[in-house]
């Protein structure tokens, strides 16, 4: 009974330290409301995006969208100004930015997040401030569970990723014996949660599960336990630095089984797994090469304005601000409410990334990941998966 007593005082207690900070977050919003309903100069929209440690193409994205934005918008209509800050994917760091948007009354809209974690986090700072949150980079379902108005996803969700994986031809040949590896981390653990349920409902086997903190990790004995057990497939959910090391280990350790995995194709993968990544299968969102007038379009405007290819994020980032910009023209507002409900109720529209169409929850809609196989260094898109 005491202990009953304790726990609910302590409840109460921590209810009541946080009131403050949920009730400053209601006026933040109401102030906004009545801030943007006598609109400024320009729509304020603030980034927030791990730009130092994940060194790819989102800032070149954004900056060349706002480019095209600012100088095709109508006589009259205010210009995008972007406020681009550094999360790290720290929740610390991007608590305080979160709060520094949210208390921004003249704020739009936020683009980000890489983890889910702090996307899942943040998004709750931006409902309670009524304003509009583009998630650009994480997959994970709880983000759009909670019948928030203010967020929309502009890439597949995690259960739609680990579907697509499980489809795969590489999957399909090996289905006796399956082994399942992630990270103890939110998006890792979404991934291979939905992954099972896939592998479940097409009739595969788990005979492994293994789980590892980024802190503490050393493969040695998975790598070593799953050889002995002779699995078919393996499914791998973590950061593209351990993925690379899983892969460089299991295949010194003599593994042969095709490694499936919800990691990126970037430099530090490619370093530290080597030649192990050849047959490697993972999931994507953009597809470069893609034959589509918009995607061409694209690459060659970002070849020519930085002389590199484009890469997911760059996609990512390009498309979410034009997609912002059809929502301020067409609604002719910059009330975050306005903007979130015209995107996600506006008709289908192709960009550098694919067609963009999204439900009700803010998820985009129908369009599969890209799935990629690695041969001979290059990571070519796999055309007969099913969605």
């Amino acid at each position: 009974m005491w202990r009953l007593l304790r726990w609910v005082g302590a409840a109460g207690l921590l209810a009541l330290l946080l009131a403050p900070q949920w009730r400053s977050l209601e006026q933040m919003g109401e102030t906004r409301t009545e801030t943007l309903d006598h609109a400024g100069r320009d729509v304020l929209v603030g980034v927030s995006w791990p730009f130092a440690a994940n060194r790819d193409g989102m800032a070149e994205g954004l900056d060349l969208a706002l480019t095209e934005v600012n100088a095709g918008r109508s006589a009259g209509s205010p210009p995008i100004r972007l406020i681009l800050r550094d999360d790290g994917d720290d929740w610390d760091a991007a608590r305080a930015i979160a709060l520094d948007f949210a208390a921004t009354p003249g704020m739009s809209a936020v683009l980000g997040y890489h983890d889910d974690a702090v996307a899942s986090r943040a998004s709750a700072i931006y409902e309670q401030s009524r304003l509009l949150h583009l998630v650009l980079g994480a997959t994970g379902t709880a983000i759009t569970s909670h019948d928030y108005r203010y967020v929309v996803r502009t890439l597949p969700p995690a259960d739609r990723v680990a579907a697509a994986l499980a489809h795969t031809p590489a999957a399909a040949r090996g289905r006796r014996n399956v082994a399942i590896v992630w990270e103890e981390a939110p998006f890792a653990k979404a991934q291979s949660h939905h992954y099972r349920i896939a592998l479940d409902a097409l009739g595969g086997q788990v005979v492994y599960q293994w789980a590892y903190s980024r802190e503490h990790v050393d493969f040695r004995e998975p790598v070593n336990v799953m050889r002995a057990l002779d699995v078919d497939t393996i499914f791998f959910a973590g950061s593209d630095i351990q993925a690379g090391d899983f892969l460089r280990m299991a295949r010194k350790a003599g593994l042969t089984a095709p490694v499936l995995g919800a990691f990126g194709d970037t430099p530090e993968l490619r370093r530290r797994a080597g030649p192990a990544l050849e047959g490697a299968v993972t999931a994507d969102f953009y597809d470069p090469a893609s034959p589509h007038p918009e995607n061409r379009d694209f690459v060659r405007k970002f070849r020519e304005r930085y002389a590199r290819e484009p890469d997911t994020w760059a996609a990512q980032g390009y498309d979410a601000l034009h997609l912002l910009a059809r929502a301020i023209r067409s609604t002719g507002s910059s009330n975050p409410l306005d903007l979130a409900l015209a995107i996600r109720y506006m008709p289908a529209w192709e960009g550098a990334g694919g067609r963009y169409k999204f439900d009700r929850r803010g998820e985009l809609d129908a369009r599969p990941p890209v799935i990629r196989i690695f041969r001979d260094g290059e990571a070519v898109a796999v055309d007969d998966t099913p969605p």
